[in-house]
């Protein structure tokens, strides 16, 4: 049998012009693909970015002052022994609910009331000895005063002895529960002991929070304020404003408020005090000021009217400066829009 090959005949240069024309086509859109990126990414880059602004409006401007703290009660009171000695007894716990006069805790008294008793016999001797002394026909003058010299100092050992019993009983100063019970039995405590026992009323809870010396003068009482204990924010007024500054310089400043019924003492709280408020004024956002030298002026960018680029630096006059807004009183309209970024965007002086 005869077997024929059977040859493919060659590429005619019609094919072969047919292929390099596709893959010239392909390289062509490639290279105009990337064109076309990189000239956006120059495009966008070179682009200015639209500034931020912001409207001149009327509205109103608070300055407020921001203070932490912590829920207390209002009126509290420490006890602490007066007198040194070893404590005998105690008769609160803490959550009991006392009344004014009751009895905290006692001292041990075996030793105080003997120079009692004895303080009481002496001054008795003395003034009868006095009474029979004056009593003479021809009362002696030198006996009489050196008599009476006895009986004041019969008094004042008397008055000592008696300030020892006496500061040896702990008293509830007010009507309350009592928060803390330091006192133990056996314990010896002096005058300077750390107070034995803490009452507070649970009914009349406050926020009492530390203001700085440099804005305390605007911090009366009925200010406005707004607390809050993590919940909601709450509007309460300032009920307390104290006198001098506590150990870390600050004063001491208690708001009433609606606390919640989970408020607890201790507490950490956050509170804004109003110290100044107007309304309906010319305002602006705080980030649009620039300082100026002179004092009680700022400049601003103001944006030209449309169909000009860019904006004009401009000199204002401006009043009460808040955490959100600033009041303007001369050198702004309403309705002008003034830059609050002013990165990059140009400006003329005005």
């Amino acid at each position: 049998m005869t077997t024929t090959a059977i040859r493919t005949p060659p590429a005619g240069p019609a094919r072969r012009r047919r292929g390099r024309r596709g893959r010239t086509a392909i390289a062509v859109l490639l290279l105009l693909a990337i064109v076309i990126v990189i000239g956006g990414l120059t495009l966008t880059a070179d682009a200015p970015s639209r500034p931020e602004t912001a409207p001149v409006v009327r509205g109103s401007v608070v300055v407020q002052a921001h203070a932490e703290g912590s829920v207390v009660s209002r009126v509290a009171t420490a006890a602490a022994f007066p007198v040194d000695g070893v404590i005998a007894g105690v008769d609160v716990t803490v959550g009991a609910a006392v009344r004014t006069g009751d009895v905290l805790a006692t001292l041990d008294d075996t030793a105080v009331r003997p120079r009692v008793a004895a303080a009481e016999a002496a001054l008795t001797a003395d003034q009868r000895a006095r009474d029979a002394a004056a009593r003479a026909p021809v009362p002696d003058p030198v006996t009489l005063a050196r008599l009476d010299a006895a009986i004041s100092a019969d008094r004042a050992t008397l008055a000592e002895a008696q300030r020892v019993l006496d500061g040896g009983v702990l008293r509830a100063a007010q009507d309350g529960t009592v928060t803390v019970v330091r006192a133990q039995v056996g314990d010896r405590v002096t005058s300077a002991s750390p107070p034995a026992v803490e009452i507070a009323d649970l009914t009349g809870l406050v926020v009492r929070v530390g203001v700085e010396p440099a804005q305390v003068a605007d911090v009366v009482v009925g200010r406005t304020a707004f607390v809050t204990t993590g919940g909601p924010r709450l509007r309460g007024q300032v009920v307390d404003v104290a006198p001098v500054p506590g150990p870390d310089g600050r004063y001491a400043v208690a708001i009433s408020a609606p606390l919640p019924d989970t408020a607890r003492i201790g507490v950490p709280a956050e509170a804004s005090i109003v110290l100044a408020r107007r309304e309906g004024v010319l305002v602006v956002p705080p980030r649009a000021l620039r300082p100026a030298p002179t004092p009680g002026t700022a400049t601003v960018q103001v944006v030209r009217g449309q169909g000009t680029a860019g904006s004009v630096v401009r000199t204002v006059e401006v009043g009460l400066v808040g955490d959100d807004a600033v009041e303007v009183l001369d050198g702004l309209d309403v309705g002008e829009e003034v830059v609050v970024d002013g990165a990059g965007v140009p400006a003329t002086e005005e």
